[in-house]
């Protein structure tokens, strides 16, 4: 069975086996109060502030790192309990500041909620010694500051930049009182290798994080990013009929709440005092607002004198799949032309083509959530973490599960530090170097033959193609050492499931 029971506080609570105490107590709706947690980041045990007494014999153990059993009977507010997290709480607060009115993170800090819940008090605090150290504030970073004087260590910044992000621009560095938070030969954030997604300062509980030009949206809308096409969920903030912050929807099937530097901090173009905000119409030479109806109107009686091929029409992949269906079914069932185009008919046109005539359909053939399942990825003619940061977050989760990265790029891009192999061919001489690790699992007899036999037409063909294509050929086309593609076409063939990504570094050729 995959279900356990186990007794919390009295209480019996099913649980998933592998699921950690605080998993199953959060699940249940009892409360164990942590700081160093996040559910997406390993667990850490760092604060302890979770601990809690397992068995008769009341052993103390973190909630965040103990598996539940089968019976277990666990204690989360036992006087040693309540003893000892008040203590940590208390030295924490100690030496944290306590401009708490003032503090942009106010009513939303996790230290003020843990605080509030164990009835700290002040006239305890005034027993401990207190912290001198100032750290001057990084305020470097174009999109969030770094105050460190509110730092409690907790690492979910270092985490997440490392686990989720696979960047490492931070660490904690120095010894004992000094220790703290820094950035490789401790420069300021804007000087690090930071990639300024503010996924270090959404998972911040205290003010050390902090987005600049804080405000508390009064509604938030949910929508789509409208960047590149990854199609990340996100929502809006909205205050006074302005964009006052933008977060990761975490029910996207896409994001999972994750976004890159621009999906989170680049929708401030919307509130651009140049943008327009009602029609304009050309009256006597010069542009003058005019009302939606006006306009529209405008337009229409305009249009209404071309009829068929009179008319053309041009969209663009920054319209949504919605629009561009209206788009089109307007420009045909309305203008009645089939003159339509469209700005993916250049860039994508062979890789609809293409998987059009082999698969039947011009579409990705599966869904973004699934890369970080592959055994094995071959990234050719894209520079994934530049163009499509999230996507490149799966390809980095899936090689941190132990998945064979091959990256094939003249260039030296970001993915080539996570790969097993890097393929450096000559621009241009991408078929050349597909078709000799194809050469190559022929060959050696690494085809799936049953799949081949089952779903594939005219290999035989194809076979007899690769005949150009021997390895010295090969190399002397692309630069590339034969024995570098030898292993490059094993890998991807014994590795499976594999997957293919690939971008304009392809189809623009």
């Amino acid at each position: 069975m995959n279900t356990i029971a186990l007794i919390i506080d009295g209480v019996e609570v099913k649980a998933k086996k592998g699921m950690t105490i605080l998993e199953a107590a959060n699940g249940a709706g009892i409360y164990i109060p942590t700081l160093c947690h996040s559910p997406d980041l390993q667990p850490y045990g760092g604060c302890r502030i979770c601990v809690v007494e397992v068995g008769k014999r009341g052993v103390l153990l973190p909630a965040c790192r103990t598996p539940v059993e089968e019976g277990m009977v666990v204690t989360t507010d036992s006087p040693e309990v309540e003893k000892i997290r008040r203590l940590i709480v208390e030295l924490i607060i100690v030496n944290h500041p306590v401009d708490c009115m003032v503090c942009d993170k106010s009513g939303q800090c996790e230290l003020q909620k843990i605080a509030s819940y164990m009835s700290i008090e002040e006239k305890r605090l005034r027993r401990l010694r207190q912290a001198t150290n100032s750290i001057p504030i990084d305020n470097s970073n174009p999109f969030f500051d770094r105050d460190l004087n509110k730092c409690i260590h907790c690492t979910r910044c270092i985490r997440v930049c490392r686990e989720v992000v696979g960047v490492s621009a931070i660490d904690l560095a120095f010894r004992g009182y000094q220790t703290k938070v820094s950035t490789f030969g401790d420069k300021p954030i804007l000087e690090s290798r930071c990639v300024s997604c503010g996924e270090c300062v959404v998972r911040c509980p205290v003010g050390a994080l902090i987005p600049k030009n804080v405000q508390p949206p009064t509604r938030e809308i949910k929508t789509i990013c409208p960047y590149c096409g990854v199609g990340c969920g996100i929502y809006l903030g909205l205050r006074g009929g302005v964009i006052v912050n933008v977060r990761g929807d975490p029910d996207s099937p896409v994001n999972k709440s994750n976004l890159c530097v621009k999906g989170r901090f680049g929708c401030g173009f919307v509130n651009h005092p140049e943008r327009l905000k009602s029609p304009l119409i050309k009256r006597d030479g010069n542009f003058v607002e005019a009302t939606w109806e006006e306009a529209l109107d405008l337009v229409a009686s305009k249009l209404a004198g071309y009829k068929g091929d009179q008319f053309a029409t041009i969209s663009s992949a920054k319209c949504t799949n919605e629009e561009n269906y209206l788009i089109q079914k307007f420009t045909r069932a309305v203008m009645t032309t089939n003159n339509i185009d469209h700005c993916a008919r250049l860039c994508h046109a062979p890789t609809v083509m293409g998987l059009l005539g082999v698969i039947g359909s011009g579409a990705m053939t599966n869904p973004i959530s699934e890369i970080s399942d592959a055994a094995c990825i071959l990234a050719i003619g894209t520079n994934t973490t530049e163009a499509h940061p999230i996507i490149g977050l799966r390809v980095k989760k899936a090689v941190q599960d132990g998945a064979k990265l091959i990256v094939a790029n003249p260039r030296q891009i970001d993915l080539s530090r996570f790969a097993d192999i890097w393929l450096q061919q000559r621009p241009g001489t991408d078929v050349a170097l597909l078709m000799g690790m194809a050469r190559v699992i022929v060959d050696q007899g690494l085809v799936d033959t049953t799949f081949v036999e089952e779903r594939c037409e005219n290999f035989d063909e194809f076979r007899k193609s690769l005949n150009s294509f021997d390895l010295d050929t090969v190399e002397r086309i692309t630069g590339v050492p034969k024995e570098k593609i030898v292993d490059a076409a094993r890998t991807y063939a014994t590795n499976k499931p594999a997957t293919t990504l690939w971008s304009m570094g392809i189809t623009q050729h």
